[in-house]
């Protein structure tokens, strides 16, 4: 597919709130016109295409025409609008189809519709997020828990109207004494509150007796202080005044007295009300009963339930304590059976009366933090009115009420292989496919076709005159076009399978001239155009295998051939095409593909499928049979297993029996204290037993025996030196790595040094093991003579055209023969002793063990696929293991395959995501771990869905069984799992490469949603996408930066002021499903002093009596990073409590809606540490006492300080772990928020200038813990 990307009205949109003006009904004829077709036709791209060169768009897109027409389609909101049908689209439409099918087999549509109106977020018994009620969790099951709950209004008999909510009148005034900031002399001042603002005044401010304006008041004002800054409200020690309050901000600690006790009394209650609740001292909460939260309203009651009753059990406990409550109103009849539970201000629903409490996400996070629940009792008939009014299934759909089932059809019909010919209501496919489709043409299975693989290349059209530069600033990161420096061009044709190059696979065409082409572009036309043969049969064609058509430039001609060129190289254009097509046919016959500029990559993952007229392309002839070609290697075709022998030897190149390592070095002489390190090129042969150096790859060598030789560290010669420094915070501390060895007779050490620890390992290991290499390996090479140190002039590899001793050639094929007899064996010998080959198996046990990032060398490989019964205990070797195996040796590979069920299961299923990369392309191996991922529980799967949306990246076709799990979960649990997917794949969509795939899903899955979900969705994407509302208003504000920050606010309040005028009255926010909001409030909305000036955005909570909902929208920047180090952060968490270790992290939620923009949670309740050092001044940062001072401004009593210092130190250190492991080394006094409670957070995880930036963890250490 491909996306021509219009924009649409954003009124339009956030005025119809994601529904039509009513139901979409299915057309009774089919036009065969998509409305991207229509729009594409009619637009200017169109006409200016070299129809004298470039073929019809018909002709390019067979399957574009494809769909039924339906009444309304162009109006019919798609995430990722106007992609062209391709015949990878049609199937995973078709696929999305069944899943749909399944999934109402399963569960009725009006059970979906339920599920998305009325969720609930529960905990799995397999669920090991929300720590799973193991052994040292059961005392969660018994737990006493605070609560609050709320009885529905219609049962209260009451003449009055009923309010949800008790107002506070938070407005008075009067005189108090304050103490100055530098005269600590109390002084009388007239304080008067209004809000959440303390003002105060040297007088009354009043005129005559009658009230001054505010902008009066203004020009009077002495000082202010906000009570929403304020972090500890709390009495003076001061003996001599006992009517004297704190109140602690970050600016300072301000002091202010009342002449008596009525007096105190009165301004205690009216600041005690205002300022938060955690921030009021425990004196003063005893003093008023204050509550966490509040129950003054007349539907409210106060009670402790216990976690291991069932929702029924706790509703029928709210009812009695309510009505036992002494100011308890009257209450009309009710049956509690018919009652159920929702968290109140959020869309959390407890509908399973038999369901215990503990088994809700959120009574564990409120276990977990220790805070009072929220509940509201609500009648089932609620619960069915809600999700009845969003059954209408076809308001935004091509679908009516109760046509669910045409939806499915609609979608199953497509390419049902069964009748083809019959049931293509959907689609319009070329004659050519057709007719051989209704003449029954059977397919040949590609096992038994010796053919050679071959391809031909005839043109390149619509060649740009620019190639892309990617530029990179502090501020963002460009795409710019640099004119073409080549006059002629050639094209390299390359194999791959699972992103690997396959051997002897790079073939490149002679060059030609590049021609002037109609509209200012480029086109390359090769005359006599040749078959290009691989050294590779069809028949040992793999399922997975990949082309790769890459278009370079050359600044001169030098020759018809492409292998004399004498010039230099410029990447133009990329593509790919899989040799075998989604239906598993073989790609035959000619294809125009659609070309990518030259910051792509094709050798694995999505590959364009849509041609457009006006688009670079290429023409591309594959080789054309009678008939069908189906991938099927299961032939009993005798002749073919000589070939498959052969192929095998062509390609075995990743593993290897006999060891050889290479690589850059350094290496000091004799008198190291008197010589300088060099840089060598060093190599370790197996072959001849020996370590040879030598200034780089050709120059000649100096060679040092190994046999029998001793290898040890030198870690006294380690040298430690800081890398450049862009800042202090980026600085690196680099470290050598010193080894030494010494040959075996001989009283000098060769001290070579590597730049890193793990590299000094594997040489280290690589060597030992050459060392310790029985005789029958390394006789061969005795030829050579023994030496310690050889002639420069003497290489010991031997150059191709050099004939080698007879010995050594015997030798070498005894090798061969004995490698390959051990393809089928399971515990063959490998020939060395015993005691060898087990030190060898403890050693790739250890590395597996200790190391997943460590790469194996192709000996090492060999060892562990000729051993690999020895590691089937051990679940972390299973992907080394199939990292060796040849997926292209089918015996190989079914000996592989066969491994899978066998092999030990992990602790946790994520380890199966493993498998899911790039590595791994084989389809029975994908398959094998999507079937165990698949048995994740909702919760646990929702947290590593960010993974498996970007291995989606890796697989050949749209169709594919992880793609068809990530939909069938979202349809079943939409809230959970849904807007997380959209998210994800939406973000990846913007990709030129991914637009298509992505874009595919999104659609069909927007298709088959429940249409609540849908008009969520739609307003969430127009609201915070790039290009939304709220971009806008963004823009807009940065237009008046220079006219300062009163003109900034002004154009943000005047933009959210017209945003909610087009709001609906409730809507969910992309942070958390469970968050339903309303309105923004902009009176406490503000912008944020930041270089890309992003917006406080403070919304209403859609419940009454809820509590508002604060975010940070965010505008420039890439958020992609911080939400990838939050989710591990988190994990981290879940993995430290689940081992009992409570390290109180608190990681804020973050959603990236687009690679520019994307939206934060607020961290409630905290500072940074520049606000806490600018408490003593300027020079607040440099000293030592000032954190200190703040954690004990904030727990003044002996007790609560303990526990801040205590908190705070376990989270300092969780944090210290975290950014260590994950190389974060941007912290800095801006960006470490710390709670008045002394908990320890992150904002901005990730600065856009120094991302991932690896530092050593004293630095880290040394920022968060200065004190």
């Amino acid at each position: 597919m491909f996306s021509l990307n219009p924009r649409q009205s954003m009124q339009s949109v956030l005025q119809s709130n994601g529904s039509g003006a009513g139901a979409s009904r299915l057309s009774s004829a089919s036009s065969f016109i998509s409305a991207a077709y229509s729009s594409y036709e009619s637009g200017a791209s169109f006409r200016n295409v070299d129809a004298s060169l470039v073929p019809s768009f018909e002709a390019l897109n067979p399957f574009a025409k494809a769909g039924r027409s339906v009444m309304g389609d162009d109006k019919r909101w798609q995430p990722v609008p106007d992609l062209f049908h391709s015949k990878e689209s049609l199937y995973f439409r078709s696929a999305v189809g069944k899943v749909l099918k399944k999934a109402h087999e399963e569960i009725s549509p009006a059970e979906l519709e339920v599920r998305a109106n009325t969720p609930e977020f529960k905990v799995e018994e397999t669920d090991w997020i929300a720590h799973n009620s193991n052994q040292k969790n059961q005392f969660a099951l018994i737990t006493p828990l605070k609560t609050v709950a709320r009885i529905p209004a219609n049962l209260i008999i009451s003449d009055e109207p009923i309010s949800l909510t008790q107002p506070i009148s938070n407005h008075m005034g009067g005189y108090l004494r304050k103490k100055g900031e530098k005269n600590k002399a109390l002084k009388k001042r007239y304080m008067e509150l209004s809000g959440s603002v303390l003002a105060y005044y040297k007088k009354k401010p009043e005129k005559n007796g009658i009230p001054l304006s505010r902008d009066e008041k203004k020009t009077l004002e002495r000082g202010r202080i906000d009570l929403d800054r304020v972090s500890s409200l709390q009495p003076m020690e001061s003996k001599a005044e006992p009517y004297g309050i704190l109140l602690v901000t970050t600016a300072r600690t301000w002091a202010i007295c009342a002449d008596s006790e009525p007096e105190y009394q009165r301004w205690l209650k009216a600041l005690c009300d205002v300022v938060k609740f955690s921030a009021v001292h425990v004196t003063y909460k005893r003093m008023f009963q204050l509550q966490e939260v509040s129950a003054k309203a007349i539907t409210d009651v106060r009670m402790v339930v216990t976690t291991g009753d069932t929702v029924g059990q706790i509703v029928e406990h709210i009812f009695n304590c309510y009505e036992q409550a002494l100011d308890a109103a009257p209450l009309r009849p009710y049956n509690p059976a018919e009652y159920r539970l929702k968290i109140t201000g959020y869309r959390d629903y407890m509908i399973d009366r038999f369901r215990v409490l503990n088994e809700y996400m959120h009574v564990r996070e409120c276990l977990l933090t220790k805070k009072t629940i929220r509940l509201t009792v609500i009648h089932e008939s609620v619960i069915q009115e809600t999700a009845m009014m969003n059954l209408s299934i076809g308001r935004d759909l091509p679908v009516s009420t109760g046509s669910m089932n045409n939806l499915v059809n609609q979608f199953a019909d497509m390419f049902d292989g069964a009748e083809r010919g019959t049931s293509l209501q959907m689609t319009t496919l070329g004659d050519e496919w057709e007719r051989q489709s209704s003449l029954g043409n059977p397919s040949l299975p590609s096992g038994i076709i010796q053919q050679t693989f071959a391809i031909r290349i005839r043109r390149v059209l619509n060649i740009p005159r620019t190639t892309c530069v990617r530029k990179r600033s502090s501020e963002e990161a460009i795409v710019s076009r640099v004119p073409l420096t080549s006059s002629s061009v050639i094209v390299r044709i390359e194999l791959y399978d699972g992103g690997q190059l396959l051997e002897n696979a790079v073939i490149d065409t002679s060059d030609v001239r590049l021609k002037a082409q109609r509209n200012d572009l480029l086109y390359a036309e090769w005359d006599d155009p040749v078959w290009h043969k691989f050294n590779i049969d069809i028949c040992n064609v793999t399922r997975t295998m990949r082309v790769q058509l890459t278009v370079f430039g050359v600044k001169k001609i030098v020759g018809s051939s492409a292998s004399n060129l004498d010039a230099s190289e410029e990447k133009m254009l990329v593509t790919g095409v899989n040799a075998f097509e989604v239906d598993d046919m073989l790609t035959q016959g000619q294809q125009y593909v659609h070309m990518y500029n030259n910051l792509h990559s094709c050798i694995q993952g999505p590959v364009p499928h849509v041609t457009l007229p006006n688009e670079p392309m290429i023409q591309v002839e594959f080789a054309k049979f009678d008939a069908p070609i189906k991938f099927d290697w299961d032939d009993d075709d005798g002749s073919s297993v000589s070939d498959r022998s052969h192929r095998r030897s062509i390609v075995a190149t990743s593993r290897s029996v006999m060891l050889r390592k290479e690589g850059w070095l350094q290496k000091v002489g004799n008198f190291s204290s008197l010589t300088r390190w060099r840089r060598r090129w060093f190599v370790v042969d197996q072959t001849t037993c020996t370590l040879s150096y030598a200034d780089d790859e050709t120059a000649p060598r100096k060679l040092i025996t190994l046999r029998n030789c001793s290898v040890t560290t030198a870690d006294d010669m380690n040298q430690k030196f800081t890398t450049a420094p862009v800042n202090k915070g980026t600085r690196k501390l680099r470290q050598t790595w010193c080894f030494k060895v010494r040959p075996m007779g001989s009283s000098r050490d060769y001290i070579i040094s590597a730049e890193t620890k793990q590299d000094r390992e594997e040489w280290m290991l690589a060597i030992q093991t050459v060392a310790k290499g029985d005789s029958s390996i390394s006789d061969f090479s005795s030829a050579n003579g023994s030496f310690e140190e050889s002639s420069a002039s003497v290489p010991v590899v031997e150059s191709p055209g050099v004939e080698r001793n007879k010995d050594q050639l015997d030798g070498k094929n005894i090798l061969e023969s004995v490698a390959q007899d051990r393809r089928d064996s399971t515990s063959r010998s490998s020939g060395h002793s015993s005691t060898q080959r087990e030190s060898e198996l403890n050693e790739l046990r250890k590395l597996i063990l200790l190391d997943p990032l460590y790469r194996f060398s192709p000996y090492q490989k060999e060892q562990l696929w000729m051993h690999r019964e020895e590691f089937i205990d051990i679940p972390a070797a299973l992907p080394r293991i199939l990292s060796c195996v040849h997926w292209d040796d089918r015996e190989e590979c079914e000996e592989a395959l066969k491994l899978l069920p066998r092999w030990s299961v992990p602790d946790h299923q994520a380890a199966y995501i493993e498998l899911l990369n790039g590595e791994f392309a084989n389809e029975g191996v994908r398959s094998f771990a999507v079937k165990k991922l698949s048995q994740m529980a909702d919760t646990t799967f929702s947290y590593f869905l960010p993974q498996l949306v970007q291995a989606i990246k890796f697989e050949n076709h749209h169709v594919s069984p992880l793609a068809m799990l990530l939909i069938e979960r979202a349809i079943k649990n939409p809230n959970q799992i849904g807007f997380d997917l959209f998210w994800s794949m939406k973000v990846e969509s913007h990709n030129d490469q991914y637009r298509e795939r992505y874009g595919t899903i999104l659609n069909a899955y927007l298709d088959v949603c429940s249409s609540k979900m849908r008009a969520i969705l739609k307003l969430q994407d127009k609201l915070f996408s790039e290009g939304g509302m709220l971009e806008r208003i963004c823009q807009s504000v940065k237009a008046k930066k220079k006219d300062g920050a009163a003109e900034m606010k002004r154009a943000m309040q005047q933009g959210l002021e017209a945003l909610n005028e087009l709001l609906p009255g409730s809507f969910q926010l992309p942070l958390d499903p469970r968050i339903e909001v309303g309105k923004i409030i902009v009176s406490k909305c503000r912008v944020m002093d930041s270089a890309k000036k992003p917006l406080w955005l403070v919304f209403e909570n859609a419940e009454e009596g809820g509590d508002p909902v604060t975010v940070m929208f965010k505008a420039g920047d890439d958020v992609r990073q911080d939400c990838l180090t939050l989710q591990l952060i988190r994990l981290m968490d879940e993995m430290w409590r689940d081992e009992g270790l409570d390290l109180a992290m608190e990681p804020y939620k973050c959603v990236a809606t687009s690679p520019m923009t994307g939206i934060l949670q607020m961290v409630p309740n905290s500072v940074t540490t520049a606000e806490v050092h600018r408490r003593d001044g300027m020079m607040g940062t440099f000293k030592d006492p000032s954190f200190s001072d703040w954690i004990r401004a904030n727990n003044p009593d002996p007790r609560s300080h303990k526990a801040a210092v205590d908190l705070f130190g376990r989270s300092a250190a969780g944090y210290c772990v975290a950014t260590c492991v994950l190389g974060i080394g941007d912290r800095h006094n801006d960006n470490i928020m710390v709670r008045h409670k002394c908990c320890v957070n992150f904002y901005c995880i990730q600065d856009p200038d120094y991302s991932m930036c690896l530092c050593c963890s004293d630095c880290i250490i040394g920022t968060l813990l200065p004190y």
